[in-house]
């Protein structure tokens, strides 16, 4: 799943597809966990010393104006869920099939387009592997 999560974000379609093609046969089995941890630290990596909420909201509009899938993001549960892992102290409503359509987008936009390193997302997706498989 790993995998999977590294081939959308650096676009490699043909490969994702290969991936994906597997999972369905497979079972996704834990995916919405990894990429729960994948969301917190992409977003902790966006705002390494928090947002304000105007911030979170700017980042948002941005987002679902230039992210493949972001027009049809929810705004508000993407506010909420960003917020909350900003603080984890922060309880969220948000449904986890909506919790899916806001997390994918957003870890697009943070990582990629060659925002990252490919050491630097190995890196971001081997902790949130770990912190996955505690849960």
């Amino acid at each position: 799943m790993v995998a999977y999560i590294r081939t959308m974000v650096k676009g490699e379609h043909a490969e994702n597809d290969r991936i994906e093609a597997r999972l369905d046969a497979q079972g996704w089995d834990g995916f919405g966990t990894l990429l729960g941890a994948v969301f917190y630290f992409a977003v902790n990596r966006r705002f390494p010393n928090g947002a304000s909420q105007d911030e979170v909201i700017r980042f948002v509009s941005e987002m679902r104006i230039t992210t493949t899938g972001g027009p049809e993001t929810d705004a508000a549960s993407a506010e909420k869920l960003i917020n909350a892992a900003l603080d984890p102290s922060i309880d969220t409503d948000v449904e986890p099939t909506m919790a899916g359509r806001v997390q994918g987008p957003t870890i697009l936009h943070i990582l990629g387009s060659c925002a990252v390193s490919d050491r630097e997302l190995d890196d971001l997706l081997s902790e949130a592997a770990a912190l996955a498989s505690r849960f």
